[in-house]
């Protein structure tokens, strides 16, 4: 029996197995040759089948498939000042942290972000440079708050992409299993805010970014060993990730997926979510993240 997950990834893959092949303006017929039937490809496209890795493996090829043709979420940028966004993103991706704290404590530099927007962006990545580096959480969560209420005021309702980050990292920082019992539930209430935020109310535009807030939530609730809200969160994340068109953090999902089952004991349901995994790991070329320590 095909679950609700399995089905959502055929979709997935058939949607982006369409979509290059229409750009490379190539027929079913055409990209089925020396791989396999015509009526396959037509079935992958339509949904209605998972291939195997040998399958996947030979269509990714003959679509050139690589990966600086992958989406990736970015990184929140600043307005006024264009070095900055330059810098903070080779820094993020040498996970670079200490430098990054080094950057950020210029002389000047923060007096050169005139807006609140602007102002909450460097006080984030600060946060995030503070936890990294120095695992500091405490100084963080006092520049995430800080981030926050730049541009969040008690009374708005609408929020935007990035304070909804901001308050994921918060919550992820606060449920952090050393911290004391009442920052704990604070974490779980702002987990909640924002899922409500982005599920029942609108935001101000979609942002890929937005995906990790149901990993950040499963990973948590998972080191709690709530395990099955764990599984309903990620069920919600893959849902909202698809119903975007989007892919960003499935491999991760699906890899947290199979952990669960695996933690409690449930094989066939295990190998199935770490098969999802590794099937969009291999087409969207992307690694999951696999610090899943309790």
């Amino acid at each position: 029996m095909v679950t609700e997950s399995e089905q959502t990834m055929a979709e997935l893959l058939g949607q982006r197995i369409t979509t290059e092949r229409k750009q490379q303006l190539l027929s079913q017929q055409q990209l089925a040759s020396g791989i396999c039937a015509q009526s396959m490809i037509s079935s992958l496209e339509k949904g209605r089948y998972i291939p195997n890795a040998v399958l996947l493996a030979k269509i990714c090829t003959k679509l050139h498939i690589s990966m600086d043709r992958i989406m990736l979420s970015h990184y929140p940028e600043v307005n006024a000042l264009a070095s900055f966004n330059v810098t903070i993103k080779a820094l993020c991706d040498q996970h670079d942290y200490a430098g990054m704290l080094t950057y950020l404590a210029t002389d000047g530099l923060v007096n050169q972000l005139f807006t609140d927007q602007d102002l909450q962006i460097y006080y984030y990545y600060r946060a995030v440079a503070t936890e990294q580096a120095l695992h500091a959480t405490q100084d963080s969560l006092r520049d995430l708050h800080l981030a926050y209420q730049y541009t969040h005021p008690t009374q708005k309702t609408l929020m935007t992409p990035t304070e909804i980050l901001i308050l994921a990292s918060i919550a992820f920082l606060e449920t952090k299993p050393t911290q004391p019992v009442a920052t704990i539930e604070s974490g779980w209430t702002h987990f909640k805010l924002a899922l409500t935020a982005i599920e029942q109310q609108p935001v101000t535009q979609y942002d890929e970014n937005l995906n990790s807030l149901y990993y950040l939530f499963a990973l948590r609730l998972h080191q709690a060993h709530a395990d099955s809200k764990a599984i309903t969160t990620i069920d919600q994340g893959v849902e909202w990730i698809t119903n975007h068109h989007s892919h960003y953090m499935l491999v991760d999902l699906f890899f947290l997926l199979a952990q669960l089952y695996t933690a409690n004991q449930q094989s066939p349901e295990a190998q199935r979510a770490l098969n999802q995994s590794q099937t969009l790991s291999t087409i969207f070329k992307t690694i999951p993240y696999r610090d899943l320590e309790r």
